[in-house]
């Protein structure tokens, strides 16, 4: 555990660390005036544009180095989400579309599996936004569901908004879908006034 005392020197110590390297910095930048001051002006000019140029060059590999790298890093984890997040989608549709298919819908035990295999992979492969979704539609569907009065409509609506956040989650700006567009996919009588509910 770190004492006052000990809190007081570190903060002592970067102070003069950083007041050190303000020093160095600044004999660096004289040093470098001295040089381009003592040069012929002609001369003087055309190091200094050489010099921009090469910083520029040397600024802009590393930018699209780290651009890259995160674009790169972005195709790995959409690669790794895909997967799960199909396998989300497909199991919803499971649920919703049983009794048209004549199917049985999934028992508790079979959800309960299901959520048991699937919570891990979002862990790893969800981003915060998608985990939040996640932890929303779970806490409410379990929430509707227990609800007497509640509105028919009111877990499809939670489906959408997962659905989107998914979506959003794999790169699409989901900018002209509004509530209903998605449901309106596989669901033919949704009300007009859905925005209300």
């Amino acid at each position: 555990m770190i004492t006052k005392k000990q809190n007081k020197k570190q903060t002592i110590f970067g102070f003069f660390l950083l007041g050190l390297l303000m020093l160095l910095f600044y004999l660096l930048v004289a040093k470098i005036w001295s040089i381009f001051s003592s040069v012929d002006p002609r001369l003087g000019a055309g190091l200094v544009a050489a010099s921009a140029t090469i910083l520029v060059s040397v600024i802009s590999v590393f930018v699209s180095k780290h651009l890259e790298r995160r674009a790169e890093t972005l195709t790995h984890l959409r690669d790794k989400k895909t997967p799960t997040y199909e396998k989300i989608i497909n199991f919803i549709f499971s649920v919703t579309f049983a009794e048209k298919l004549e199917k049985e819908k999934p028992k508790e035990k079979e959800i309960i599996e299901f959520m048991a295999e699937i919570t891990p992979e979002l862990i790893v492969w969800g981003s915060d936004e998608m985990l939040d979704a996640f932890h929303k539609f779970k806490t409410g569907s379990i929430k509707l569901s227990e609800e007497k009065n509640q509105s028919p409509y009111a877990i499809l609506i939670m489906v959408e908004e997962f659905l989107l956040a998914i979506r959003k989650d794999l790169g699409h700006k989901n900018k002209s879908l509004s509530r209903g567009k998605i449901l309106g996919l596989f669901i033919n009588d949704l009300p007009a006034d859905l925005d209300k509910i």
